[in-house]
């Protein structure tokens, strides 16, 4: 059992339609817990925006793909502690983040006990995220991260084509989608064969914990040139200072060789064997 996961930890607990919802605090760190060993948040407390796990680091990263212009429309799915949208509002704290969340249960302990703020450039909606985005407008992000997990394990419709449908109309030309998957769904042939229809240009990248983390972009209107390794060091440079952590470290792996990345999902087209 993990270290935290103790009860003399425990600060806060309730109960919701969906389960339970624990925090614990060692002191040092605080964690939110959906009642098992795995964290679903990790707060440090002296240094809120310094993201604890490597997969929200990786998600983050993403934003080096936003040479010219910081996006201005952001959108999360999944709000767990809010470190992630925390972190990204105090980056770009004049852009517009809309975040959908299951659980209003969550929110509040978001906000009690993670330091979310209130700020009407930081939207929270208690919904389900896949018919929240099946209203959603269109073209109406410029990033759209999904971060969808349950106590038992990954929102299985974030595997769904419908969800993938959605976060391509939901997406303006040329926004990246950011998913959170686990690594054994780099097995799943067909559904990274029906992405790569929809979004033609995917990096992708496994951490140390297992997330394997995708970054796609939906075609842009006319070419324009995705940075490279360089372009993404040098811009990295610019928001490590604020975030308490190397940025590029987290993003390096995606920028590694996008012509691989290329080549394992043209491979996996049915017929091409």
């Amino acid at each position: 059992m993990s270290e935290w996961f103790i009860a003399a930890n425990e600060i806060h607990r309730r109960y919701d339609d969906h389960g339970v919802i624990q925090v614990f605090d060692d002191g040092n760190k605080r964690y939110l817990s959906f009642g098992t060993a795995d964290e679903q948040s990790c707060l440090l407390k002296h240094q809120p925006r310094q993201l604890q796990h490597e997969y929200s680091r990786a998600m983050l990263a993403s934003l080096l793909l936003f040479a010219e212009q910081a996006p201005q429309r952001i959108c999360l799915l999944g709000l767990g502690g809010g470190l992630l949208a925390n972190t990204i509002h105090s980056l770009l704290p004049e852009s517009q983040i809309n975040v959908v969340e299951l659980r209003a249960a969550v929110l509040q302990v978001a906000r009690q006990y993670f330091a979310l703020p209130r700020d009407s450039h930081l939207n929270v909606q208690i919904a389900d995220a896949g018919a929240w985005l099946a209203e959603a407008p269109p073209n109406a992000a410029d990033w759209l991260l999904s971060d969808l997990f349950l106590a038992d394990g990954l929102d299985q419709q974030q595997l769904q084509e419908s969800f993938l449908d959605h976060c391509h109309q939901h997406l303006s030309p040329g926004g990246w989608l950011v998913l959170n998957l686990w690594r054994e769904h780099r097995d799943q042939a067909l559904w990274l064969w029906k992405l790569k229809q929809r979004f033609p240009i995917t990096q992708h990248a496994t951490t140390k914990d297992g997330n394997w983390i995708l970054w796609a972009q939906k075609p842009p209107l006319t070419p324009t040139p995705i940075p490279d390794a360089k372009q993404a060091q040098r811009q990295a440079k610019h928001w490590s200072a604020a975030l308490g952590f190397n940025l590029w470290r987290a993003g390096r792996p995606f920028f590694r060789d996008k012509g691989g990345c290329h080549l394992l999902l043209g491979n996996l087209i049915p017929g091409n064997h």
